[in-house]
């Protein structure tokens, strides 16, 4: 089973292309190293673009965060407060490796497998049949890889 995370196109443009390597929650996130998270880029994009693997997770008193995550964000300081304003505490997920589909999963072929699927306003997991769907559809092909099939999802 497989994470969904809703991110804004601002962000997934920028974890891409490798300007951001953390992915920030205001909300303590159940995830463990080596855990794939499949990427929802919200509206206007409203596909399954990419996933990333977990490197590491962790829960920080917000100026801890900052100064921990500030140069590899993809995010301003007076952007990252006004996230957390209200917080004492943040959690980043640092990412391990980071992969775009080149077949995007739209929202529209989600309901067809899932009705009545929404994206998250955060995350949540996903269930077995969506992630058999990505791995069919993306087998083997990766923007700039070599891999021959999706990590297994499942």
């Amino acid at each position: 089973m497989a994470k969904l995370f809703s991110i804004k196109q601002e962000y997934t443009d920028k974890i891409y292309s490798k300007e951001k390597t953390v992915e920030l929650r205001r909300q303590n996130i159940n995830t463990k190293k080596g855990e794939r998270c499949l990427i929802y880029t919200t509206s206007p994009i409203k596909k399954i673009t990419g996933y990333f693997i977990v490197k590491e997770k962790v829960r920080l008193p917000i100026k801890v965060l900052w100064e921990t995550i500030k140069k590899i964000a993809g995010i301003s300081k007076k952007k990252f407060l006004k996230y957390f304003d209200g917080c004492k505490m943040g959690t980043a997920i640092f990412f391990k490796q980071v992969k775009k589909l080149i077949y995007a999963i739209d929202l529209m072929e989600l309901r067809k497998i899932k009705r009545g699927f929404m994206p998250p306003q955060s995350y949540y997991n996903l269930d077995s049949k969506i992630c058999i769907f990505i791995e069919t559809k993306n087998r083997g092909l990766f923007e700039n890889s070599q891999e021959s099939t999706l990590p297994n999802f499942v």
